[in-house]
């Protein structure tokens, strides 16, 4: 009954979160009071590190992981890395997208042969309702990045309350993303080079493992959490943490 009920609040809650695409509009405040807190911000990141913190990578970056994740301001990878700076190579798009961004994603894959590609998508996603409904009057640019949403939202059955739709259509775009990775790097995936791995980043707290948790649903096109935990990627967890990390799709 109380799983039930906390269910019941997260729908409510994802419905009050996402009342619009580009939710937010409001106070973002003047140019000049943003390009304060630019400047503000990055002269305490200046002042906070010496000539030390830079020197490893002054000639070349050295990722572990390359990531593909959702421009939304909430999306941050802070919420992976305490400094994620030299350790994730980062692209980001309106509804984590590899097709719009292949060329990024190649230079991860294949140039500085990261042996993780994450896509990483979010609860809320504003691309994702926007692809939901119509967008017609959106922006060229707008348009063009959505409609290659449609093939994941193509499974949509209109059936559910609309955030329990919504929720499902962000593992549906997160599991695209991942079949199309596999049929970009084959090869690098069969000999084990490189492992695809989709998840979903939960700041709503949709599947009650912790708000701000990162949960897998899918690797290498595998989407069952008990063979998820048993994947290689995954050996070098704790078995705590494997319950929290891995979940399965709504």
């Amino acid at each position: 009954m109380f799983k039930r009920f906390q269910v019941f609040l997260v729908i409510c809650f994802l419905i009050l979160c996402g009342s619009a695409f580009a939710s937010g509009h409001g106070s973002s405040g003047d140019p000049s009071s943003a390009m304060e807190k630019l400047a503000v911000g990055n002269n305490q990141f200046v002042v906070s590190h010496d000539a030390s913190y830079f020197a490893p990578y002054q000639k070349s970056q050295h990722p572990f992981a390359t990531v593909i994740t959702c421009s939304d301001a909430r999306v941050h990878m802070n919420v992976l890395l305490n400094d994620p700076i030299d350790k994730l190579f980062v692209i980001r798009n309106i509804g984590n997208q590899l097709i719009v961004a292949k060329g990024s994603i190649d230079y991860g894959i294949l140039h500085l042969h990261t042996p993780v590609l994450l896509i990483l998508g979010h609860t809320g996603c504003g691309a994702v309702k926007a692809a939901m409904s119509d967008y017609s009057k959106e922006t060229e640019g707008i348009i063009r990045e959505l409609d290659h949403l449609h093939i994941p939202l193509s499974k949509d059955d209109g059936h559910g309350s609309f955030a329990e739709r919504w929720l499902k259509n962000v593992e549906r775009n997160v599991d695209w993303q991942v079949a199309q990775a596999l049929e970009f790097y084959p090869d690098l995936v069969k000999s084990g080079k490189l492992v695809v791995v989709g998840a979903v980043y939960d700041f709503m707290n949709a599947y009650g493992k912790g708000y701000g948790r990162m949960v897998v649903i899918n690797v290498n096109g595998e989407t069952s959490p008990v063979k998820i935990k048993k994947h290689p990627v995954m050996e070098k967890l704790s078995a705590n943490l494997l319950n929290v990390v891995v979940g399965s799709h709504h």
